[in-house]
């Protein structure tokens, strides 16, 4: 594997609007991002991921772009990208931005000329067809549920939506729109941006030679994945975006490629040569521990989580590095989706925090997550503000439902959760704003905040400043990074462990996910303890006593 600098990524996602208000108007900025780079620094972030900054209207909160070219006066300035920019590269930190183009905005001015003439220039930046028999041109299901397709006017055309209707997908058929995207991309890129998390890119390519598919709701509409995400002949876009862009700037990108890839493809995507950098490996993203399948089952839960993440491993196997993360802007937090809410505490929350940590691939944090934010769950549905969640709601009443049962999934998955403003402290409104914020504070942040972590060498922010210490020691980076994998006890319930080695050293992570203690043989003599979330890790005679949620890093002989 050839080596490159962004191989030793310890990365932080930022959702903007939620992480520091600077100028009192409720909404996270740009200049509160670059207020706290020291903060993030001392935990040990070398790469931020920013969630979209570009003009928009806010239909998705961001993912619907306006303007390519400008930040919208929301977050502040392209002067402030600019000094956030210097700023964090004088503490040795890279900024990458959120690069939305699969679709845009209903009201970018390309598709407002397309909207005035379908049939002209800007009509074939996007994906506008003839409706069939006064319907739709197909019955695929839009991913925020209700139609994929949108009609213009009184007309028979429609537009293609793979999200929400605000957000009409773009035509990558079109050389013209692609180079403009290409340009567009470039332009980012001479301003000092690193590189780009890179989203919905799996579904650029759509396969319309399925008209209609076997309804499968009540709505009588038809989930349309097999035709629009990694179809046929897409590898050839992605070829095309890197060689017009990322490879000429050296830049890191991370792919937002569903599931599903056939192992034989992974190296095209992320080899050497590949068309991204490094892809998200979202196999734990479906497990939540108070869904029906798994509820008072926690512990086959995190075996079963235990089995695709080591499936993954072996599926990647040389052939290039994953981006291991368990928290995002789309996903409720972790301890939320893994741990009985009764047995959340520090030792369960550090031990979830460490389970991908140091497996072969790049690391990243989000918002919060190193101080282990909760959910915030609502006692009304009106309580919520995304869009998406109340047409979720909606499509779940129609497929028989009850109110109680669509709310309680709702308060359940909802991507709300992580979408609350950060907790900096126990001032008004968590030390986020002045003002009263955009969205409703967690009130638990008297109690969860970073000054009071910070401040506390027993706390969680202390645990992950240790395990970020440990993977980017010098004594032990290119075994983190590079070393061989192992998977370990893979029959043993509840405990997670692998092994980490590259000729010279050899180490053993292991996660007793079980809220009571187990015992086990170790594979080896054992040099030295690392890491471990308790102050002690009992070893007797090759023997490992491991407590309730306890993890260790063990150094063997």
């Amino acid at each position: 594997m050839l080596k490159k600098w962004w191989h030793n990524t310890i990365g932080y996602q930022i959702y903007p609007k939620s992480f520091q208000d600077t100028n009192g108007d409720g909404v996270g900025d740009l200049k509160g991002i670059t207020a706290h780079l020291d903060d993030l620094a001392d935990l040990g972030i070398n790469v931020i991921w920013l969630c979209p900054v570009n003009k928009s209207p806010m239909k998705d909160h961001g993912y619907d772009i306006s303007d390519y070219e400008e930040i919208d006066p929301m977050f502040g300035s392209k002067d402030d990208l600019k000094e956030l920019i210097r700023e964090a590269d004088s503490r040795g930190i890279r900024i990458l931005m959120d690069l939305v183009v699969n679709h845009t905005s209903s009201e970018h001015p390309w598709f407002q000329r397309a909207l005035a003439d379908p049939d002209g220039e800007y009509g074939k930046y996007y994906i506008i067809q003839e409706g069939r028999d006064g319907k739709a041109p197909n019955n695929w299901r839009s991913i925020f549920g209700g139609s994929a397709w949108e009609r213009i006017g009184d007309s028979n055309r429609y537009y293609l939506h793979l999200f929400t209707k605000w957000q009409p997908d773009l035509n990558w058929e079109n050389p013209a729109l692609r180079r403009e995207i290409y340009e567009m991309v470039n332009r980012w890129l001479d301003l000092g941006i690193r590189g780009f998390r890179v989203d919905a890119i799996s579904h650029l390519k759509k396969d319309f030679s399925c008209p209609d598919l076997p309804a499968n709701g009540a709505d009588g509409l038809a989930d349309g994945f097999a035709y629009f995400t990694n179809a046929e002949g897409i590898g050839a876009y992605f070829q095309d975006l890197k060689e017009n862009t990322f490879a000429r700037y050296d830049a890191m990108t991370i792919g937002e490629v569903d599931e599903g890839l056939p192992p034989d493809t992974l190296a095209e995507y992320i080899g050497d040569n590949g068309y991204f950098s490094t892809i998200f490996d979202f196999c734990h993203s479906i497990f939540h521990v108070n869904a029906p399948q798994w509820k008072d089952k926690p512990v086959a839960m995190m075996d079963a989580i235990k089995k695709l993440l080591f499936e993954k491993q072996e599926m990647i196997r040389g052939r290039g590095l994953l981006c291991n993360y368990l928290e995002n802007h789309d996903l409720s937090r972790t301890v939320e989706r893994f741990i009985p809410e009764s047995e959340i505490d520090f030792y369960s929350s550090s031990l979830v925090g460490g389970i991908n940590f140091f497996l072969p691939g790049i690391v990243f944090l989000y918002q919060g997550q190193a101080i282990g934010m909760r959910d915030f769950r609502k006692d009304r549905l009106d309580a919520f503000r995304d869009p998406t969640t109340f047409v979720l709601y909606e499509e779940q009443i129609k497929n028989g439902m009850t109110a109680e049962e669509a709310f309680d999934q709702i308060n359940r998955e909802s991507r709300e959760h992580s979408r609350t403003p950060m907790q900096w402290s126990s001032a008004p409104n968590a030390g986020f704003s002045t003002a009263e914020p955009w969205f409703a504070v967690n009130p638990n942040y008297h109690s969860i905040n970073y000054e009071a972590q910070k401040k506390d060498p027993d706390s969680l922010y202390a645990f992950y400043k240790k395990m970020i210490a440990l993977r980017k020691s010098g004594d032990f980076q290119e075994l983190f990074i590079y070393g061989a994998f192992t998977p370990l006890y893979e029959e043993e319930s509840g405990v997670i462990a692998y092994r980490r080695s590259d000729g010279k050293r050899d180490v053993l992570i292991i996660n007793n996910a079980k809220p009571a203690k187990t015992t086990l043989l170790l594979p080896g003599a054992v040099q030295s303890i690392l890491l471990s979330n308790y102050d002690t890790v009992v070893i007797n005679d090759g023997v490992i006593e491991l407590k309730r949620y306890q993890m260790a890093v063990i150094e063997l002989q």
